[in-house]
Formats: structure tokens, sequence, C-alpha cells
């Protein structure tokens, strides 16, 4: 597939490694997706009539790394539902600007989803109209001066990794919108998707999908 790599494909499944600055889904402004990339993939391919193309989950526009794509609804059901009851354990990494005051820690938040400004609102304690959001990070070193985390979400909100880090004032690398200093490249910040794990819907077997951080993240210091 031009321009996307493919880190896994069967009957039931694709799953590739989206680069930063690419929408999942197409838009009304006919950006380039990975949507409309994997649409032109299946269109060189001998498929069974009943292909689908259904987005199982979402990585925002300036994310990279891991993402699923049905090719078949039943599979698109049960993954669905995998996502629903938390079944599937997602790995990010990130560069941030700072370090976090503890190398390593859980973060148990509460989201408010601003439409308007498309930004989450982070609180410390529970109130009305904010979702409970939680996750682990772990602190793997540096890069050229900015800092590594690992990050195990436990929940799945809008913009969470990148409203929680920035809480705790960490914010991501590239990320302007959540109080970011430091410069990464249009479109995208220094969150990486770095693997899924879940159960085959065909086969009924735990399958783990990885991919590496970006390559030029070494090349990236926080400012």
């Amino acid at each position: 597939m031009e321009s996307l790599e493919i880190l896994f494909e069967d009957k039931a499944l694709l799953v590739i490694n989206k680069p930063s600055g690419l929408m999942a889904e197409r838009d009304k402004f006919k950006n380039p997706s990975v949507q409309d990339m994997v649409a032109d993939y299946f269109n060189t391919q001998k498929l069974s009539q009943n292909t689908i193309l259904g987005i199982v989950h979402r990585i925002d526009r300036p994310v990279s790394g891991v993402m699923m794509i049905a090719k078949k609804i039943s599979a698109l059901r049960d993954l669905n539902k995998q996502f629903e009851e938390g079944k599937v354990e997602k790995i990010y990494f990130a560069l941030v600007d700072t370090k976090p005051e503890k190398e390593e820690g859980t973060l148990l938040n509460y989201l408010f989803k601003d439409v308007k400004n498309k930004k989450a609102i982070i609180y410390k304690n529970s109130r009305k109209s904010a979702v409970k959001c939680e996750l682990i990070y772990k602190y793997k070193g540096t890069i050229n001066n900015a800092h590594l985390l690992e990050i195990h979400p436990l929940t799945g909100k809008y913009h969470q990794i990148r409203a929680q880090l920035a809480f705790i004032g960490s914010p991501i690398i590239g990320d302007e919108k959540y109080g970011s200093k430091s410069k990464y490249k249009p479109d995208a910040i220094c969150l990486h998707a770095h693997s899924i794990e879940f159960e085959h819907p065909v086969e009924k077997k735990i399958i783990k999908v990885s991919c590496d951080i970006p390559a030029d993240w070494k090349y990236v210091a926080n400012g």
C-alpha cells in the first residue's frame, strides 16, 4: 500500500501504521485520510463481495501508530464489542516537554469535551458532564533531551492522553493546543500508538500488533 505501512492483514482484518497528519476518516474538506487510502488499496485487490471498510477505532490526526480496519461486518461488530468491554489493550509512547514529578503513576481525572473549541478540559474531581478518564504512565528515559513516556490508557476518551499529561505539567511535544512550547512538524505531535492487543474475531486467539516510534523523534528536543 503506497504511503501506508501494513502491519497485519488477513481475510478479516487490516492493521496499518498511520502516519501523523493523516485523518482517520474522510471529511468534507477532502483531506487525505486512511479511509481513502485503504479504499484505493482494496480496489487493487481481489476481495470477496462482502468485504467492507470498517474503521474499528480512530486515532487523532496529529497522532501516529497502530490503527485497525475490519474487512467483514462480523469482525467489526466483534471488535467494537471488545472495545466497549475494555478487552483491547493499547500502549502509546509520548515525548513530553517536562519530565513528570513521579517517574510512574496512575492518572485518574474527569474529562469534559469542549465541542466548540475541540478540546478536552480536565478536572481533578468529578463534576457534571465530565466523564472519568484513567491511564498508567512510566518514564522511559530521554531522547535528545526530551522525555519519553510509555502510556497504558485504561479508558478511551476524547484527547485523553494529551489532556491528562498536560494537566500534570507534561504536555506532549508539538501539541500547542495543550500548552507545548516545543515544535515538531505541521499537523503532528509526538504521540504514537505503539501496540494493540485483542482477540482475533474469527480465530479467537490473542494477537498483538506493534510498530516502532517514528524515526524522526530522535531529532526532536524540548524547548
